[in-house]
């Protein structure tokens, strides 16, 4: 490998990954996308309200009108995302809220505000942050919530699923993983076993569980494991999804869109199983 200094206007490369932080992607996409296909694993394209970008980024988007496919491919035509020239990854939490919640929402059993309360490992908050209080060993043997209200994944969230949310992450002693605990409420329910696994018939990475999942059984895949209930007493299905924040959160779904771009069977490279035990 070459390490040169980046240069969008001279890169020559058929997929190129943008991993930076917010505000880059959206200064050199457009020249990038001239010659490449672009994977950005950042915000700047997740949002399409300009505004809403900026409420919650603080920041105005440089280049708003610059098309993009949102790149979760269970719930977005592949082939839109194989015919892309910008793909932006989503994020780790709203990839498992989605996953858990949009199969309801398609079946119309919704009728009302949904409520997540999403857990994450320390990995979630990147390795450049320079808070003590994101230190493994300031984090052991506590739980809290964080960004109660206004937390970037919201909006997100909420744009794809079609539906009002009430999103609450908190920050797990974990290195690794997301649990995503979905209220949703419902008049009654179908038998949410077929309903999930007809949904996902056709995506090899979902996988509907018998019992609550954990998210030790998906570390280090690339899979996202499913279980389900309705509670007939409070009038609420409630969900449960966990996934790895480093790969179906992160890296594993951003060469999942990238073999659909290259025409690639799905999964290759892609770990089914994890490694645990």
């Amino acid at each position: 490998m070459t390490l040169t200094e980046f240069d969008p206007t001279r890169l020559e490369a058929d997929v190129v990954f943008l991993c930076q932080e917010a505000g880059f992607a959206m200064t050199h996409a457009r020249e990038l996308t001239k010659r490449s296909k672009v994977i950005d694993l950042s915000a700047d394209f997740r949002l399409k309200d300009k505004e809403t970008f900026a409420k919650f980024y603080k920041m105005a988007h440089s280049d708003p009108e610059l098309p993009s496919v949102y790149g979760l491919p269970e719930l977005v035509d592949r082939d839109l995302i194989a015919d892309a020239n910008l793909v932006s990854n989503p994020g780790c939490y709203p990839t498992a809220s989605l996953l858990g919640l949009v199969p309801l929402v398609a079946a119309g059993l919704v009728t009302g505000a949904v409520v997540i309360d999403a857990k994450s490992g320390v990995s979630g908050a990147g390795r450049s942050r320079k808070e003590t209080e994101y230190l493994f060993s300031e984090l052991d043997g506590g739980f809290r919530a964080y960004a109660v209200t206004g937390h970037r994944h919201a909006p997100e969230i909420a744009q794809m699923a079609g539906c009002t949310i009430r999103f609450t992450p908190h920050l797990l002693p974990i290195p690794r993983g997301i649990h995503a605990t979905i209220y949703a409420p419902a008049a009654s329910a179908p038998d949410l076993a077929e309903l999930y696994r007809d949904f996902y018939r056709h995506s090899p990475f979902v996988r509907f569980v018998d019992t609550p999942p954990n998210t030790k059984q998906v570390a280090g895949s690339n899979r996202c494991d499913i279980w389900a209930t309705f509670d007939q007493d409070s009038g609420y299905i409630v969900v449960c999804s966990v996934i790895d924040n480093l790969v179906k959160g992160a890296a594993g779904q951003a060469i999942q869109n990238l073999n659909l771009i290259l025409g690639f069977p799905e999964t290759s490279g892609l770990p089914t199983n994890g490694v645990w035990p």
